[in-house]
């Protein structure tokens, strides 16, 4: 189907909105309805529309109905006043990391949903997105993983080369991480408004899947942000994040700076029940020290007195001359002639002593008598 087309089942086509390697997709009337509507003319015939008819995400395009029309299917999805990514940010203009991470957040939502739900994009690029002017995004040209990009035409893919992952390009088995790689070389363009791959379809087709990324390409951006290109545009998908969101996350913390918010302590009373009040318990006034200096103040302090003296010890033992040691004396060792041992002892003469006497008998002295002249009396009658 071509730009001429003016009607697609009882559809009436106003304007044909994006073209990509995986779908064409339009403005629409439903006159049975009457009511806008988009139409998405997918290019493999395999694309098994009610799986993606059951996505429903803010960040998606809504599918109101499959249909067939002259042998083909085609899905009806709901109206969005947008235009692609790439007409909203020209050539080499960059947003600042504030305004591009409110687009990445919006893509990466939107993808790991899809990829939750078995579905991949294969080959997103700025054509595939759509923005309105609220700063809100639409997805296209999402599919089952095992068909994405098999029906693309060489003339589609060319244009989406600088965003495809290397299992695209190489035709390995492609999953969500696939996505990631594309998404960090939209992120890599929006915030240096360069690619990270560029030159012409065939050197940049090599460069991704066999080279890598360069240096110089992250060069100008801070340590952080190297590292989380580094790995989301890693060759091997085994070494990039494991979602999208984490990517973005990652990226977020490495370029924007963000103050820290204000905890607040949880009341205990939230967890445990009300206990009775008690007395609050008496606490001795401080005493000597303790009065002018907190025990903080003393214990380093005292921390510092010890190391202090550790030191002047040091100073002592290092620094001051130390005392000669003394010198040992030898002297000399003078032969002695044997000396004749003494003649025995002879033991001492027994000593006689004489026997003492026997006592003699004391005698018992008599009370002496002392006589006293008595006077007369004279006795009258």
């Amino acid at each position: 189907m071509g730009e001429a087309i003016t009607q697609i089942g009882r559809y009436e086509i106003s304007r044909q909105l994006v073209d990509t390697a995986l779908a064409s997709v339009y403005d629409a009337f439903d006159p049975v309805e009457r009511k806008p509507v988009t139409i998405r003319v997918p290019r493999t015939t395999q694309i098994r529309a009610r799986q993606l008819a059951g996505l429903k995400h803010p960040g998606l395009m809504t599918v109101l109905s499959y249909e067939e029309s002259k042998g083909e299917t085609f899905l009806v999805l709901e109206p969005f006043e947008g235009q692609p990514l790439d007409a909203h940010i020209p050539a080499g203009q960059k947003l600042s990391p504030a305004d591009a991470m409110v687009l990445l957040r919006q893509l990466a939502s939107a993808l790991d949903y899809a990829h939750d739900s078995g579905c991949i994009h294969g080959s997103l690029h700025p054509s595939a997105i759509l923005i309105n002017d609220q700063q809100q995004i639409k997805v296209l040209d999402l599919g089952p993983s095992d068909t994405v990009g098999r029906n693309a035409s060489a003339e589609k893919l060319l244009r989406a080369v600088h965003y495809l992952s290397p299992e695209c390009i190489r035709d390995r088995p492609m999953d969500g991480r696939s996505d990631q790689f594309s998404l960090a070389v939209l992120a890599h363009h929006m915030i240096t408004g360069e690619l990270p791959f560029p030159g012409t379809p065939l050197g940049v087709m090599f460069r991704i899947a066999y080279q890598g990324l360069e240096r110089d390409a992250i060069r100008d951006l801070p340590p952080a942000a190297q590292t989380v290109f580094q790995r989301s545009l890693a060759k091997v998908p085994a070494e990039r994040y494991a979602t999208c969101g984490e990517m973005v996350d990652k990226l977020e913390s490495a370029l924007i700076e963000r103050p820290l918010a204000a905890t607040r302590l949880a009341d205990v009373s939230q967890f445990v029940a009300p206990r009775p009040a008690t007395p609050p318990p008496v606490v001795a006034p401080p005493s000597g020290l303790a009065r002018h200096f907190s025990g903080e103040a003393i214990k380093y302090f005292g921390l510092t007195f010890a190391v202090v003296a550790l030191v002047l010890v040091a100073i002592f033992y290092f620094v001051l001359p130390k005392p000669p040691k003394p010198v040992p004396i030898v002297v000399p060792v003078v032969p002695v002639a044997p000396v004749a041992a003494p003649p025995a002892a002879q033991p001492p003469a027994a000593v006689v002593r004489p026997k003492p006497k026997a006592r003699e008998p004391v005698k018992k002295k008599e009370p002496e008598v002392i006589l006293k002249p008595v006077e007369p009396k004279i006795i009258r009658q």
